[in-house]
């Protein structure tokens, strides 16, 4: 029993490290470079819970390769950590010819507006190999999907092995309970999967253990203004946060409304996994790309909600390396919501002009459209459009009077509140 205690005592340690702190997370990357795909690799580059060991860049996501492999090796630069290989994915799916649309494409390839240091090091080799070889070396390792899942289906066709070695694989991908965000006779398709659906489908069946963060999750972590806001106070504290406020600068359309933390959340699911609730299901792909719980499915942990608030100070405390912020709790007194049928006002009734802060919620399967202005006048102040099963937060200003907040759904406009703003005192 003693030998038993001592053994049991070693791999505590082991497992927790020095100074009673539990181990890095060894992780492997797969990627796309998108926009949230960068906030993504700077998070994990720089977060004290995970050790980076590779970075597969994607040729059937967003980017393309190597274009997208280089502007990966000049953000690990950035953040000193230039000691990571970087390889491209191969560039068609393994069925199929769905893609991003081309121009988004170009917007990747062009590394959004991004201009960083060029650096003398280029990619090496093909995603399966280096994917391969670093995942040899490294035990217990977390494979983080940020992309289809093309390079991750590959892997495990060359090396099945890995099914009983790899520790997990987290994904971003799927929309299991809420509608998709590839578009038009896709409605119920999200991209990474979309892209690569029979890739998507030999992942999940593969006997590794997967999490999937869906868009149930992801919807609970919209891009804000008030984020934005701690970046322009902080940015200047680390290169990570100063990359991010750049990105902002350059593409200021991603904190307006419609995006989102997709990548980030997932990269935060390895990291800090309790910011995110999880139900088991069983999941199956269809060749349409849509991801649906049957029953007789692969067995998959899903991500459906998610912390924001908290999800915020943890993305943010990373990329500024633990230096104090502060990050202000919205004050959001109003919501206007649409349950499918028809839209509420939660609010007071009475409140002061300027500048209001306020979360739109939409749980039906179409887009709602919020209208605020003077009341009988046909001119909004403010409005802005809310997608099928997302949260988002709008920030404006508001002149004293008495303002009509309206809701259109398709060729419908309702009154859904009246609501009196006074002047300053």
């Amino acid at each position: 029993m003693k030998g038993l205690f001592a053994l049991l005592g070693a791999a505590a340690i082991l497992a927790t490290g020095c100074g009673g702190q539990r181990a890095a997370v060894p992780v492997v990357v797969d990627t796309d470079m998108s926009t949230d795909d960068i906030v993504a690799l700077l998070y994990v580059a720089t977060n004290p819970r995970l050790d980076l060991e590779a970075v597969a860049v994607s040729g059937t996501g967003l980017t393309t390769c190597p274009a997208g492999a280089r502007n990966a090796l000049r953000l690990l630069a950035l953040v000193g950590r230039g000691d990571v290989p970087v390889a491209c994915g191969r560039a068609t799916p393994l069925t199929g010819a769905n893609q991003f649309p081309v121009d988004w494409r170009t917007r990747a390839d062009a590394f959004f507006g991004l201009q960083l240091p060029p650096v003398s090091r280029q990619p090496h080799g093909t995603a399966v190999d280096l994917l391969a070889k670093a995942l040899a070396h490294t035990h217990h390792a977390t494979l983080l999907s940020l992309a289809p899942f093309t390079d991750t289906a590959e892997l495990l066709r060359a090396k099945p092995a890995l099914a009983h070695t790899l520790d997990r694989i987290v994904a971003m991908g799927g929309a299991v309970q809420v509608p998709g965000n590839v578009g038009p006779g896709h409605e119920h398709a999200e991209y990474n999967v979309w892209v690569d659906p029979r890739a998507a489908q030999e992942v999940f069946a593969s006997g590794v253990p997967v999490t999937l963060v869906p868009l149930d999750a992801t919807n609970d972590v919209p891009s804000t203004v008030f984020f934005s806001d701690a970046l322009r106070r902080y940015h200047y504290d680390t290169v990570a946060a100063t990359a991010v406020w750049d990105l902002d600068a350059a593409n200021p359309s991603i904190w307006t409304g419609g995006q989102y933390f997709w990548d980030p959340l997932a990269a935060a699911a390895v990291a800090k996994p309790d910011l995110l609730t999880y139900t088991r299901s069983t999941l199956r792909v269809t060749a349409s790309g849509r991801t649906v719980a049957v029953r007789g499915g692969a067995a998959v942990e899903v991500a459906v909600h998610a912390d924001r608030q908290a999800f915020e100070r943890e993305l943010l405390g990373s990329l500024l390396a633990g230096k104090r912020f502060s990050l202000p709790k919205p004050n959001l007194p109003a919501v206007i919501t649409f349950d499918g049928n028809r839209c509420t006002y939660r609010g007071p009734s009475q409140a002061e002009a300027g500048q209001v802060a306020f979360d739109t919620v939409n749980r039906g399967v179409r887009s709602f459209t919020y209208l605020i202005g003077e009341r009988g006048s046909p001119t909004p102040e403010l409005q802005g459009e809310t997608p099928p099963h997302s949260r988002m937060t709008w920030v404006g200003s508001l002149g004293s009077g008495t303002k009509s907040i309206r809701c259109v759904v398709g060729s419908r406009t309702s009154r859904v509140a009246t609501v009196v703003l006074e002047g300053a005192r």
